[in-house]
């Protein structure tokens, strides 16, 4: 008796999270697979049935798809390879109360205190051919033959564009969150390192880099899907040109939807893409759950 009123108790608390979870995750994720399996132009009653037809057009048939894809995949590798260590960097020094660390949270927090939409107009006006910042400043510095280059609108320059914009949006955010695991490490750790004679760099791979693991791979994760799920800046400052040399999974889906009304077939881009960020995840987490080191 006991054991059941046990049971009962945990369902009564839990059912009210079960439904919510259910009601806006699970029916609209099998609802997606299953408009997934229509050609239907999404304001029209009449949809026909193809089954996994749209799928297959997508994986097989859509050269746009796959570009897209490879997009994402720039923009993640990019991010891992430079906002994880440099946030984590920049933490570290922080975290040594430096003369003014306090404004410097603050410098590095702002882009995140303001809107993408924000972001990528002032980028836009950053990176304009004739007006830009960027262009002004590679004139007075020398560069002039650079100065003239239309950053968004070049297709071997749009994409590195874009992903110097997303590294800049996105840092603080990491920096803040790497700076409160490192500073929730105590002291006394490091000095018992230093006691051992380790040095800096020692300190940091067998004191820092432990401690915050977990913190690390939840930020890990958390810029898997944020890049895969990459949307605003792209729409706005390039709206997937030049000739789709900026397209992602997402813009390319809303292009389908939106502008070609093909809903079933950008569903299942839809379906596509949250499975492949569902992966991606996954395996990181299971990458990443054994010790980074011994000590």
């Amino acid at each position: 008796m006991l054991r059941r009123d046990k049971y009962l108790t945990i369902f009564a608390f839990l059912a009210p999270a079960v439904v919510l979870y259910a009601a806006f995750f699970l029916f609209p994720m099998a609802q997606a697979f299953y408009i997934a399996m229509f050609r239907w132009r999404g304001l029209s009653m009449n949809r026909q049935f193809v089954g996994l037809e749209n799928f297959r057009g997508l994986l097989f048939d859509d050269p746009v798809f796959w570009i897209a894809l490879k997009h994402n995949l720039t923009f993640l590798v990019a991010s891992l390879l430079i906002v994880i260590p440099l946030a984590l960097l920049i933490a570290v020094v922080l975290s040594r109360r430096v003369r003014g660390s306090g404004s410097y949270r603050a410098v590095f927090l702002f882009p995140n205190m303001i809107s993408v939409v924000a972001v990528a107009v002032l980028w836009s006006f950053v990176y304009h051919p004739r007006m830009g910042i960027l262009n002004a400043f590679l004139t007075t510095i020398g560069f002039d033959k650079y100065a003239s280059t239309g950053w968004l609108g070049e297709p071997d320059k749009a994409l590195p564009a874009l992903i110097a914009t997303t590294i800049w949006y996105s840092m603080g955010f990491y920096i803040v969150l790497f700076l409160a695991g490192v500073q929730s490490i105590p002291q006394t750790f490091y000095e018992a390192a230093w006691i051992d004679g380790a040095n800096n760099w020692q300190s940091f791979r067998n004191v820092t880099l432990p401690l915050v693991w977990e913190i690390l791979k939840m930020a890990i994760v958390y810029l898997i899907i944020h890049t895969l799920n990459i949307f605003g800046l792209v729409f706005i400052m390039t709206d997937g040109g030049p000739n789709n040399h900026t397209e992602v999974m997402l813009s390319y889906l809303y292009r389908l939807a939106f502008e070609e009304s093909n809903f079933g077939y950008a569903t299942a881009l839809g379906v596509v893409a949250f499975l492949i960020i569902f992966i991606i995840s996954v395996a990181s987490i299971r990458l990443m759950r054994r010790e980074v080191v011994e000590y």
